[in-house]
């Protein structure tokens, strides 16, 4: 299998990414979440990857089952995510620290637009992704700690995060607490602090 790191990233944002949406530099969530086009709470029920028309990139395509919108948006039952990276024939593309979307997973989204189309994509990369927990029956929100392509450059093998790598008693956020933060940001209110449950 061949595989690719995208390190010269800067390239792949200046093509595929908007701009406000191409630095890796922590966002607040009230930033986020006002510039978040729908965020939603699903399944992720699909995926697939495909090289784009130029054959240059590779992007994966999830098909998310929507069960809630959270603000004053709504939508459709499903949508479809567009994220760069993926597998083509035995090819893998990864692009650092841009988010990964996995088959089965229980996931909050934040989703903008990508500039060249009405895909949706994940905004603010990992930031804008949680994973769904069930914590002594309490749903809460955790963010997903793995992320394209940094796993196999910045640790040896057995040191890799795995998908199901979130710990069980690290910081989280109740479904509330979340929609609150939610409505919050878009009312441009500031944001009250929450306690991270333990």
């Amino acid at each position: 299998m061949h595989r690719r790191s995208l390190v010269l990233i800067s390239l792949l944002l200046a093509l595929a990414v908007p701009l406000s949406a191409s630095q890796f530099i922590e966002m607040p969530f009230d930033r986020i979440a006002r510039e978040s086009s729908l965020i939603v709470r699903g399944s992720v029920e699909n995926t697939f990857s495909a090289w784009d028309d130029a054959h240059e990139v590779i992007f994966t395509y999830a098909t998310i089952r929507v069960s809630r919108y959270f603000g004053e948006a709504t939508g459709p039952d499903t949508l479809v995510v567009r994220e760069v990276g993926g597998t083509v024939d035995g090819y893998t593309q990864e692009a650092i620290g841009f988010p990964m979307v996995r088959r089965g997973e229980n996931v909050v989204l934040m989703l903008a637009k990508w500039d060249d189309s009405a895909d949706y994509r994940i905004h603010a990369f990992n930031q804008g992704k949680f994973l769904v927990q069930n914590r002594a029956g309490i749903e809460v929100l955790v963010s997903d700690p793995v992320h394209q392509g940094e796993a196999r450059l910045a640790a040896p093998a057995p040191f890799r995060p795995q998908a199901d790598a979130v710990q069980a008693d690290g910081p989280s956020l109740t479904m509330s607490e979340f929609e609150s933060m939610v409505e919050q940001a878009r009312a441009a209110e500031p944001l009250r602090p929450f306690m991270q449950r333990q």
